[in-house]
């Protein structure tokens, strides 16, 4: 198995050790192949995530992901390096921006109580929540209609909504559960 191996930014790095520390300790066997992300490219070459690393997910099983840096757009400009600054280069979240490339809609949280767990707030929670991923306030569509005032577009079509309410019918279905 080829992994993609994302670390980003600050804690992303630690993250992606100790889960490299896990994944050897269980004995999965994968090569591990470094993708370049975050803020020091998009400092150096005004994307966060560059197209060669968009081409490298394309080709890897899966990919493990760390952490970025996002910054509002004026300081996001502020800290490219000089030569491009005033480009008309507008910070991206790499996050985002892989969840639209790879079509990555769906975020499936469950939660579960477990028996004894003495931080358990209530017992007996077994819900599974649904989130949609590409769409709403995650198209990145921000501006400033007014200095100092950040205004953000909620985006929203059908079909990923679509996606979503079949996905979580499917899932509970499947569960017997409805």
């Amino acid at each position: 198995m080829n992994i993609g191996w994302l670390p980003g930014d600050g804690i992303g790095r630690e993250v992606l050790e100790a889960a490299k520390i896990v994944l050897e300790a269980v004995q999965f066997d994968a090569a591990y192949v470094h993708g370049d992300i975050g803020w020091e490219f998009w400092k150096r070459e005004g994307d966060a995530l560059p197209e060669r690393t968009i081409e490298l997910l394309s080709t890897v099983d899966a990919a493990l992901f760390g952490a970025i840096t996002s910054k509002p757009l004026q300081a996001a400009e502020e800290e490219l390096n000089t030569p491009l600054q005033g480009k008309g280069l507008v910070y991206r979240s790499p996050i985002v921006r892989m969840r639209q490339v790879f079509d990555l809609y769906i975020c499936q949280r469950p939660c579960k109580t477990y028996h004894g767990n003495l931080l358990n707030m209530r017992e007996g929670i077994d819900i599974t929540v649904f989130r949609e991923n590409t769409e709403d306030l995650y198209t990145g569509v921000e501006f400033y209609p007014v200095p100092e005032a950040l205004s953000t577009v909620l985006a929203s079509l059908s079909e990923p909504y679509r996606r979503l309410k079949n996905l979580s019918a499917e899932s509970a279905i499947s569960l017997k559960i409805t």
